[in-house]
């Protein structure tokens, strides 16, 4: 008679808890969860004159029979939030994928690296095509340049006051963040705009993208809040900048407008899927194997034993009674003598015999270590972020981080960023066509090599002063705006008003005044006449061609004596 057991001392009559990843993995496919938060409706929770009451009673219509007849039963499908706010259901529980986040340290860390080097470094002002003209033209007067340097930083300032006031809790920035870690981690990321009795943009903030869902007609959102189980507030959004539509469940003749981020994906035209959903497998895996090390742990690192019974039957009692005392006598005790009370019958019978057996060979450390590793790795490579960003250092060394570096700022970051302000600059083109969002890029060059390329743009004309300053931050210098006159003196980098081209390049050998050894570049001697050959002082080359074949050469003649 063989009873399992473990230090913790599960009784066999006991409930076990079992692991079943391929019901984890359901519960994320599964896309009508008890807790979505539109599964369930209560349509008397609504205004009676309620846009979604007509839609209720649009729906109703299919139920109704002769003089007023018509059927008392509740369809589910009616009280399905999707059905009755014509929203179209995301490919995945979009609930379940959020808490992956909250659970997986490795795909906490990877969101957040690309999140932060996506949208968490800041942004600037980028002059647009007709602020770059401006500054061209006037360019030719030092007065000009100077109204619209002072105009251009004065545009600035009030972009970059309208853009801190648009929410009273949170930064500019951190509403980018937030709207991004949904979409990495969900898909789908939203931004609400308010605007103002004026028509102006007033408020920016992020909604989470577990409440949202998009309209079949994509003429909208439709946010929900559930409460108590019973739906208490449920708002729809136009779509940033449409004017025009009406909104379908509450009549609110001002609605919000917003903006959708999402991760395309070819298997939906509504919604975007995470790189979370290609590595479900890894990350449940790596969640598992960890529960079972803490599992290992909480009972003292006593490995599995079988309790082996021969020539003795134990009442329900004895056995229960035996795994009592595991249960409350070994687990949570690290050291101490095991005494092991055997029942009656046991020591009545000769032939009985009792015997613990070992299922594990040796206590393990670490289990699972290179399957986790495993797990880590896929992760990594599903978010397509460099190890070194989420502190992971095994085999790296500064050569090959610094070429991954690049590619994630080339080919992930820099496209994330591409896609975002593209978005972000409809809501500055409501203010200004002088400026456009840029968002700070992932720096992967040191300041001593970007300090050598502003050097090099700056002495072949490809930016002037001012342009260098406004990419490391500074303010515009007097003078600044024009290109510098070639090659530079080190007087003018200390602070002095850069000279006009037209003083600058008076001298005749087209340097700086005062400077005799600037030239553009300096002639050779025969090209300036003062290097004289020998043919020249001699004769043309047919007459020392006459005198070799005399004889008479004057190059030769006593060089052979």
């Amino acid at each position: 008679m063989v009873y399992g057991s473990h230090s913790a001392g599960v009784a066999p009559e006991d409930p076990v808890e079992e692991i079943n990843i391929d019901f984890v993995r359901e519960q994320i496919l599964e896309k009508k969860s008890e807790q979505d938060p539109f599964a369930q409706i209560n349509v008397n929770n609504f205004r009676k004159n309620a846009p979604v009451h007509k839609r209720y009673e649009q729906l109703r219509k299919q139920y109704r029979g002769m003089d007023g007849a018509e059927a008392k039963f509740i369809d589910p499908e009616q009280m399905y939030g999707y059905t009755l706010f014509d929203v179209v259901e995301p490919p995945y529980n979009l609930l379940a994928l959020g808490q992956l986040y909250d659970e997986s340290a490795i795909l906490h860390a990877v969101v957040d690296s690309r999140v932060m080097n996506t949208v968490g470094l800041g942004f600037s002002w980028e002059p647009t095509l007709k602020a770059k003209k401006q500054i061209e033209r006037s360019s030719r007067s030092m007065d000009s340049a100077d109204r619209t340097r002072t105009a251009h930083q004065k545009e600035q300032d009030r972009l970059n006051e309208s853009f801190d006031e648009f929410n009273e809790e949170e930064t500019f920035i951190e509403t980018l963040i937030r709207i991004w870690l949904d979409v990495l981690t969900l898909g789908n990321g939203y931004m609400e705009i308010g605007r103002t009795t004026t028509g102006k943009i007033g408020y920016v903030g992020h909604v989470p993208g577990t409440l949202v869902r998009v309209r079949r007609d994509r003429d909208g959102f439709v946010q929900t809040a559930n409460q108590s189980g019973t739906m208490k507030n449920s708002v729809f959004f136009r779509n940033f900048q449409d004017k025009e539509t009406k909104d379908p469940i509450n009549g609110d003749p001002n609605p919000n407008e917003m903006i959708h981020f999402k991760l395309y994906t070819p298997n939906n035209n509504y919604y975007g899927i995470p790189p979370s959903v290609s590595a479900l497998h890894a990350i449940m895996g790596d969640k598992f194997a960890k529960e079972f090390n803490i599992d290992y742990f909480e009972n003292k690192a006593i490995p599995r034993y079988a309790i082996i019974l021969k020539g003795v039957k134990l009442s329900e009692k004895s056995k229960r009674e035996l795994i009592q005392y595991f249960r409350n006598e070994v687990k949570g005790k690290n050291h101490g003598t095991l005494v092991v009370p055997l029942p009656s019958t046991v020591g009545s019978n000769s032939q009985a015999d009792i015997k613990f057996e070992k299922l594990e060979a040796d206590i393990q450390d670490g289990s699972f270590d290179k399957y986790r590793r495993a797990n880590r790795d896929e992760i990594v490579t599903s978010y397509r972020v460099p190890p070194t960003k989420v502190g992971i250092l095994d085999n790296a060394n500064l050569a090959v981080s610094r070429d991954a570096d690049k590619t994630f700022k080339s080919q992930v970051v820099g496209p994330d960023q591409a896609i975002a302000e593209k978005k972000i600059n409809r809501l500055v083109r409501e203010f200004t066509d002088l400026f456009k969002l840029k968002l700070v890029q992932l720096d992967v060059i040191d300041e001593d090599l970007k300090s050598r390329i502003h050097d090099r743009y700056a002495r072949i004309g490809a930016m002037n002063i001012n342009e260098i300053r406004q990419v490391i931050g500074l303010q515009p210098a007097e003078g600044g705006d024009k290109p510098l006159p070639y090659p530079v003196r080190s007087g003018y980098q200390n602070g002095e008003v850069w000279p006009d081209i037209e003083t600058a390049t008076t001298n005749t050998r087209g340097g700086q005044p005062g400077n005799d050894n600037a030239g553009i570049p300096p002639k050779s001697g025969q090209d300036n006449g003062t290097n004289v050959s020998s043919a020249d002082a001699t004769g043309t080359n047919a007459e020392r061609g006459q005198q070799q074949d005399s004889g008479d050469n004057p190059d030769t003649t006593g060089g052979n004596q």
